[in-house]
């Protein structure tokens, strides 16, 4: 019983993985070189193409999808030929036609998702292949070209074609470009002019700034006129650029100074170059200058002569360089800014003014302390007076108490004396005064 639980536990494990490579063979982005989009469920078949496939994804379980071919007849699933190859999955069609008629073709059915169309022909496109490795902000150029019967076709037969260069995100979370979807970057011409070498010779050219996120991106090349449709399919890898760049602070008189760290394990030192052009914002002169890397540095301080007019300044920087691979690389790099500030310029006048208003102060506070000494002698003076009369005022008093108190003992001291017949006659008119001044001295106690 436990190996039949066993077994039936690793058919269904095989069972979801097979499910699960179906669906990322057919849902997620996987595209062949030169697979082409299917774009509105129709594509044009041109006369020269011997077979096509059409990779074709609807809703699951739902029913096959049907083909119209550009007379009108459909072509269904159960159509038994020799010609029509039908394979049928839960999610996917896959439907292979050869020597199919040319014209427009149309797929009817609940779709969904990214259909593409693969086709065997004897007009090909051919495109440069692309490094695997780019560099965000690397600029390059591209060339693409389509032959017939291994001819290349002129600009005779391709007046009215248009080739063109589109960016498809992968939506991977751990890359920054997580939420990009698509972008058209450039357009080929066979002119003669800017990167194009010779004009009308059927090789197109254009030229890429890769100014985009770094993370994973499938890079189409689409050629289209109204006849034909063809694509060239790449996956490629955005990194970061392999130099940092940061502006010094910028000190009162010095000069401006711009540090650049080098990733040496993606360049050769010795190869870096970079020019830079400093631009006034303000007036709009500019100034070229040129920095050279050595070997074995990773990093570099450049001082630029201080500009002798105020405002705003920003630095354009372009670095040309060899990875370790030994690839010539152009990338262009952020832009740096600085200010040189308006200097402060203060009136003779008005130094004057200040040195004498700050010297206010001083002379100020000097009479203010020499005000509050004065009051305070003042102060002191009026005090000890004061504390003088009061002690003069209580030594008076009490000398007079004194005076009056040994009187009064004296006057007593008589009196007893006489009551007792010592001494003297007392005079009666003496001793009335006596007895008023005792009187007197009684109601004053």
């Amino acid at each position: 019983m436990r190996n039949i639980w066993l077994l039936m536990a690793l058919l269904t494990a095989v069972s979801l993985s097979t499910f699960a490579s179906e669906k990322s063979v057919y849902q997620e982005n996987v595209y062949q070189t030169s697979d082409i989009k299917l774009l509105d469920n129709r594509f044009r078949v041109d006369y020269g193409v011997k077979k096509i496939t059409f990779i074709i994804a609807r809703e699951r379980f739902s029913k096959a999808v049907i083909l119209v071919r550009p007379d009108g007849k459909k072509v269904y699933i159960w159509d038994k030929s020799d010609h029509v190859h039908w394979i049928e999955g839960e999610e996917n069609d896959i439907i292979t036609i050869e020597n199919p008629m040319a014209g427009p073709w149309q797929a009817l059915g609940k779709i969904q998702g990214n259909n593409r169309i693969q086709l065997l022909s004897n007009v090909q496109l051919q495109v440069k292949r692309l490094p695997i490795q780019l560099y965000s902000g690397e600029r390059l150029k591209i060339t693409g070209e389509l032959f017939h019967l291994q001819k290349r076709l002129n600009e005779t037969y391709l007046r009215d074609t248009e080739l063109m260069v589109t960016a498809y995100g992968y939506n991977r979370v751990e890359d920054e470009n997580f939420n990009f979807t698509s972008q058209e970057l450039a357009k080929f011409n066979d002119k003669g002019v800017f990167y194009d070498e010779v004009p009308e010779d059927g090789i197109f050219t254009a030229f890429l700034q890769l100014d985009l996120a770094t993370g994973k991106y499938r890079f189409e090349v689409a050629v289209k006129n109204n006849a034909f449709t063809r694509s060239f399919n790449q996956d490629v890898i955005l990194f970061p650029k392999p130099i940092k760049t940061q502006m010094l602070p910028l000190l009162v008189d010095a000069d401006p100074q711009l540090k650049l760290i080098y990733d040496i394990d993606e360049l050769k030192p010795e190869s870096i170059v970079i020019k830079g052009r400093i631009t006034s914002v303000n007036r709009g002169q500019s100034e070229d200058f040129i920095i050279y890397a050595e070997a074995d540095m990773t990093e570099q301080i450049h001082t630029f002569a201080r500009p002798e007019q105020v405002g705003s300044y920003s630095i354009d920087l372009v670095l040309y360089a060899t990875t370790k691979t030994g690839r010539e690389i152009t990338v262009n790099m952020p832009s740096e800014a600085f200010v040189i500030p308006k200097p402060i310029v203060i009136d003779s006048a008005l130094l004057v003014a200040l040195t004498a208003s700050q010297a206010e102060p001083t002379e100020v506070l000097v009479d203010l302390v020499e005000d509050t000494e004065s009051d305070w002698n003042l102060l002191l003076w009026v005090v000890g007076g004061l504390v003088f009369l009061l002690v003069l005022a209580v030594a008076v008093l009490f000398g007079i108490k004194f005076w009056q108190k040994r009187k009064f003992e004296k006057v007593i001291a008589n009196k007893m004396d006489a009551d007792l017949g010592i001494g003297e006659p007392i005079d009666v008119s003496d001793g009335l005064d006596n007895m008023i001044d005792l009187d007197l001295n009684s109601l004053d106690k």
